[in-house]
């Protein structure tokens, strides 16, 4: 009973996604909330800094993964009441895939933490639990690892930049972001406006390394929030011109079956193909 509500929901959330980018034709897949300002960055020379490469041209935007994944799931609860409690591929390649960088002349590049591409089941984006995976989107690896072949594909064509998370490091991915932007004058697309990062910046002097306020006058200039708008599946049935879409397979009974005889078990068991975690969406599915 328990792993049909699990399916219930994620299958709503699923079905949801695909619909997203039809929603709103007039901003299409993602509408970033002040990026107009930032057409050419040619602002960035205007006030001082103590990083020259603030007077650099402005030809990218870095695509914080994880704020995306993230939102995306918040957005699909507030329209749909879908509790994934995982974050969710789509969002990002919802914005890869946004006519906004292309209108304001910029490339985009995406960052997003290690574990979200391959790891572990409750740390991979459209994983989680057995229960809740999306099949066409992840794959066992053996031995207890995963990969999200959406993101792993994005790696590979340099689309995106996984960061690792090394024990203690949970902001290694938001320090990979800012650092990557500052070098380049990019645009930062995240709805995350990184308070933590501004405390604890402190200048050092001969590096590009700033203090508080120069790193909260750059990201006030160069972070764009970012809203998505969510549609449904009749929506997305009308943009693809058919009658009804079908909610898409959740859940590892649409998977292959695992590698024969690992640990000296047959079919998906948690406790060896997805074991352990202190998330949330892994302490059981009656908490959908």
């Amino acid at each position: 009973m328990a792993t049909q509500a699990a399916a219930r929901a994620w299958s709503g959330a699923t079905a949801a996604s695909a619909s997203a980018s039809v929603s709103t034709p007039s901003a299409k897949r993602l509408k970033a909330s002040r990026c107009t300002r930032h057409v050419g960055c040619t602002a960035a020379a205007a006030s001082p800094s103590q990083n020259a490469n603030d007077a650099l041209p402005c030809d990218t935007v870095v695509l914080d993964g994880a704020n995306l994944a993230w939102t995306f799931s918040a957005s699909l609860f507030a329209k749909h009441g879908c509790r994934t409690r995982l974050p969710l591929s789509r969002g990002l390649t919802l914005a890869l895939e946004s006519d906004v960088w292309r209108d304001l002349g910029v490339k985009p590049v995406a960052f997003m933490p290690e574990s979200y591409v391959e790891g572990p089941l409750h740390g991979l984006a459209d994983g989680g639990s057995l229960e809740t995976l999306v099949p066409e989107n992840v794959a066992y690896l053996g031995d207890g690892k995963w990969r999200n072949v959406v993101l792993w594909q994005l790696t590979e064509r340099g689309a995106l930049v996984a960061v690792p998370r090394p024990a203690g490091a949970r902001d290694a991915d938001d320090k990979r972001i800012i650092a990557y932007a500052r070098e380049r004058n990019a645009l930062i697309c995240s709805n995350d406006r990184y308070e933590d990062h501004v405390a604890g910046a402190k200048a050092v002097p001969g590096t590009s390394q700033v203090g508080s306020k120069d790193l909260r006058r750059w990201l006030k200039r160069n972070r764009s929030g970012y809203e998505f708008s969510v549609g449904s599946p009749e929506d997305a049935a009308f943009e693809a011109g058919k009658p009804a879409v079908a909610r898409p397979p959740v859940g590892c009974a649409h998977l292959p079956p695992p590698p024969e005889g690992e640990a000296g078990e047959t079919g998906w068991h948690a406790e060896v193909h997805a074991a352990g975690s202190s998330r949330p969406w892994a302490l059981g599915v009656d908490r959908w």
